[in-house]
């Protein structure tokens, strides 16, 4: 039985996963689809970029019913870097909205959604916190989305884990954070895995496969995480590796339950229909994006 479904409004696609439906009034989690050509380009070049931008997020706000000035998205750069989120951080800032002319009549300012921590949130991959209203965003292209939901405490995470991120535990610092500054305890603590990269996908050469081997020697001797293949590519001989096994395995050694943790099972490559994928893509990809917040 699959863990997730999901809504459609005319103008986006949303994932969101069936447990969380436990806890509708408190909390919200959605993962948007490429559908109605909806998409971000990582790298925003100039206006035309930020406008488009600008417009998809709007979109997605209004499908949630949320203030889309309150989003805080930081620039994501493959880095073990988490930010807790507090009341002060979701001011909306004037000065950095982009929007040239009109800057004091917020309400019409589509860029509100650029905040005071937009500019900020430099080389952060991971946001955690237990204030209502701060709509915590990350976006993805393959890359390993693991979201957090702690419903004693009601505490939050929303994580980026491409396979640096992955490497460099970003997914058990988090559960780290959770338990000692948040004061969680592991065990109840849910864990969503949104889509990405799976392993029959994810085919690296000997660089990557050696980081992989060297950080998760134990893991790699105990599970089948590396598979050996006949592909060769210019850099020479191909392996795939189960990023999604490894996480699952670091959180669980965090004291997060297996009966906790809900993958949509869902591979971004194979369904390239539904999801942008860098591998799919190539050069020109776009990225999906996460978002999670406390009512």
């Amino acid at each position: 039985m699959q863990d997730y479904y999901i809504v459609d409004d005319g103008k986006t696609q949303l994932l969101k996963f069936k447990k969380l439906e436990e806890f509708k009034d408190k909390v919200e989690l959605a993962f948007s689809l490429k559908t109605y050509n909806n998409g971000f380009k990582y790298e925003i070049k100039d206006d035309v970029h930020e406008d488009v931008r600008l417009t998809k997020f709007n979109n997605i706000s209004k499908s949630l019913n949320i203030d889309k000035r309150k989003i805080i998205l930081p620039k994501q750069e493959h880095t073990d870097n988490i930010r807790i989120i507090k009341e002060k951080d979701i001011i909306v800032s004037k000065i950095n909205c982009t929007q040239k002319d009109n800057k004091d009549n917020l309400d019409n300012i589509d860029s509100n959604l650029v905040t005071n921590l937009f500019y900020q949130l430099r080389d952060v991959d991971g946001l955690i916190t237990n204030v209502k209203g701060a709509i915590l965003a990350t976006t993805f292209s393959d890359c390993t989305p693991l979201f957090f939901y702690d419903p004693i405490m009601n505490v939050i995470g929303n994580i980026h884990s491409g396979w640096v991120g992955t490497t460099k535990k970003i997914g058990q610092k988090a559960v780290d954070i959770l338990v000692n500054q948040m004061d969680c305890n592991p065990k109840n603590i849910l864990c969503f895995i949104g889509p990405h990269i799976r392993k029959d996908h994810f085919l690296v050469n000997d660089d990557v496969k050696n980081i992989f081997e060297n950080t998760f020697l134990d893991i790699c001797k105990k599970y089948n995480i590396i598979e050996e293949t006949n592909l060769i590519n210019e850099k020479g001989k191909q392996y795939r590796i189960d990023t999604t096994l490894i996480n699952k395995i670091m959180i669980e050694e965090r004291g997060i339950l297996e009966k906790n943790i809900f993958d949509c099972n869902l591979c971004t490559v194979c369904n390239k229909d539904m999801f942008h994928s860098r591998r799919a893509e190539g050069i020109d990809y776009e990225v999906n994006t996460g978002i999670m917040y406390l009512k």
